[in-house]
């Protein structure tokens, strides 16, 4: 797929004799935009219309894991610190909303490098939680606010995002990206750097403490060292192997 002269490469999902397939792709170069949600859907629909090819005997990666057998990337010890690790914005129905955490600045840099960037549209906020004190699983409407809230882990590449059970519209998801250009890159965490290991990385959920991590990474770029997912509801998000 190609979008303004880049190569656009995502991950889709069908389901085959009961079984479901993940098609996975890494980038070398594409451009984030809001109809990636649509190519997604096209991804899934060209999968499922090749579902009857021969087996190649290669496992598909799990989707869903417990966490004793995921290793999430850590920040490099030389990597700066973040500007802020634990982060409070008002989103506005109606409104879009940029949200970025970014590393301190070296010196000599106007601003740090970009860690994580969190993207509403103007029509993605769909309901409240249920258990919202004065608005508890109620839709919508424009003008109508909800704080969000981000809270890094200092050490691991995971951010929390809450309140737990507010939830987007399908159509015009919430986005979420992180990089781990500034991660140790000791990728499984056996002492010694893993540079092939890359292509493995990708950005797992976790509904609850105590859960299954579930894949969800929708698109990736090794050149720019990021990966990105489109969000229905909130939850713990971690890049990992």
């Amino acid at each position: 797929m190609h979008e303004n002269g880049r190569n656009l490469l995502a991950v889709g999902r069908s389901t085959t004799n009961g079984t479901t397939n993940r098609m996975r792709y890494v980038s070398a170069r594409f451009g984030w935009n809001r109809r990636a949600p649509w190519l997604l859907a096209l991804a899934a629909i060209l999968t499922a219309a090749c579902g009857d090819d021969e087996p190649t005997g290669v496992p598909e990666p799990p989707d869903s894991v417990p966490e004793s057998q995921l290793t999430f990337l850590r920040q490099d010890v030389q990597a700066p610190a973040l500007v802020t690790y634990d982060t409070t914005v008002i989103a506005t129905a109606g409104q879009q909303l940029d949200l970025e955490i970014r590393y301190a600045a070296l010196p000599g840099q106007d601003s740090g490098e970009k860690f994580l960037e969190f993207e509403l549209d103007d029509e993605s906020l769909l309901s409240y939680p249920p258990n919202h004190p004065t608005r508890p699983g109620q839709l919508f409407s424009p003008g109508d606010t909800v704080w969000i809230r981000v809270v890094v882990d200092p050490q691991l590449l995971i951010a929390t995002f809450e309140p737990s059970g507010l939830t987007f519209n399908p159509t015009e998801p919430a986005e979420v990206e992180i990089r781990y250009g500034n991660a140790d890159d000791d990728y499984d965490d056996d002492g010694e750097s893993d540079p092939e290991l890359e292509v493995e990385i990708d950005l797992w959920r976790q509904g609850n403490p105590g859960d299954d991590w579930e894949r969800s990474g929708d698109l990736k770029d090794l050149e720019t060292d990021r990966v990105r997912a489109f969000l229905n509801g909130f939850s713990r998000y971690g890049l990992g192997i």
